[in-house]
């Protein structure tokens, strides 16, 4: 058997190519190269929920070609547009290895993600790794809004290349809002976007993140009070008072550090741990000495469906925060039936409101209607 280890996201950044060596933006084979194995796929662009093209790559590496401790990474991208002045960008990701048993038949599974405006791109890929064996991998990415969203205007200008949740492209465009700036607490529930799965895929997780980073640039804001937390595990997986987009690299690592398919018996002892959780952190909110304007849910389906208990719940400041759920569902479920699961009851009592979220447009909608609110 062969089992899926998660190493931890790499947080795309772009470089600037005067920083990179000749060695390391030459991306044409050589006969002097030392051969890594690994496969590479890259992520078809479909339109986030900021009215961007989500692209990116996935890649796994069979572990039998390293052992011990102490290994890493260095991924680098170059990504050309084919019209407009096809000036390369550059992005790069150092990814530390966990530590390797001998004799292994594991992969790693990872991935990467950028936002692409319209057009055509050709993308060199490489992986680089400590002992300096090499695997390099060629495509086109065709970004453009699917036929059913030919309609919508992509919110970046063609031609031009954006990291998650920092630095844009040049000329990229951003719509002007004149709401207030909140005080926001988001409650990120790490899961997978399908209920059935025991293991998030790298999709799920740049899902996650994407949700993530559209939301704090869609919505001005303040301070950003973030936890991400897993009902299955029964555990917080990170917490900080003040987040910014910089965080989002050490998210991506707390989040991957979680082995849904690995549970502790004390967890299976605990049929309601969850429930404890999930009171524990809203209590934390409820009883903030800062407390925020907004605190959001936003996450997937979860699993559980059962209720919290009112007496466990302290009672809410007259002044206190405004309880919303972004529930993410796939837009190819759209028939499925929507029943609510834990997160939406426990929102549901602290008069608060779940928003269904499939669609950019979903997307948009409930931004509004926060900010009304």
């Amino acid at each position: 058997m062969i089992f899926i280890l998660t190493a931890s996201l790499p947080a795309q950044t772009i470089v600037d190519p005067a920083r990179l060596s000749d060695d390391q933006k030459n991306f044409e084979p050589r006969s002097t190269d030392k051969p890594l194995h690994c496969e590479v796929m890259p992520i078809h662009p479909t339109l986030d929920f900021n009215f961007r093209l989500q692209s990116g790559y996935l890649m796994r590496v069979p572990m039998n070609q390293y052992e011990g401790s102490g290994h890493a990474w260095f991924v680098l991208e170059r990504i050309t547009p084919q019209e407009g002045n096809q000036q390369p960008v550059y992005l790069a990701a150092r990814v530390r290895l966990p530590t390797v048993p001998a004799q292994n038949k594991n992969e790693i599974e990872t991935g990467g993600g950028y936002y692409l405006g319209p057009g055509r791109y050709d993308v060199a890929w490489k992986l680089m790794d400590d002992s300096g064996r090499v695997c390099r991998k060629t495509f086109t990415v065709d970004a453009k809004p699917s036929h059913a969203e030919r309609k919508v205007k992509v919110a970046m200008e063609p031609g031009t290349v954006a990291q998650f949740g920092g630095r844009r492209a040049p000329n990229a465009v951003r719509d002007k809002d004149d709401a207030a700036p909140l005080r926001v607490t988001v409650l990120l529930h790490a899961a997978p976007i399908s209920p059935r799965r025991s293991r998030m895929t790298p999709r799920d997780r740049l899902m996650l993140m994407g949700i993530l980073s559209s939301f704090l640039e869609r919505v001005p804001v303040r301070n950003v009070r973030l936890t991400a937390f897993n009902l299955e595990q029964q555990r917080e997986l990170y917490r900080q008072d003040h987040f910014q987009p910089g965080n989002m690299g050490e998210l991506g690592q707390s989040i991957n550090s979680m082995e849904l398919a690995l549970v502790d018996y004390h967890v299976l002892q605990n049929r309601g741990g969850h429930l404890d959780l999930l009171t524990d952190i809203i209590n934390r909110e409820l009883t903030e000495q800062s407390p925020s304007d907004v605190v959001l849910f936003l996450g997937p389906l979860a699993r559980f469906d059962d209720k919290i208990h009112a007496d466990d719940l302290e009672r809410p400041q007259p002044a206190g925060p405004k309880f919303v759920y972004f529930q993410y569902r796939p837009p190819m479920r759209v028939q499925q039936a929507v029943l609510p699961d834990t997160i939406a009851k426990a929102v549901g009592k602290l008069k608060g409101k779940t928003f269904i979220i499939r669609t950019p447009g979903d997307f948009a909608k409930a931004i509004e209607q926060v900010e009304k609110k």
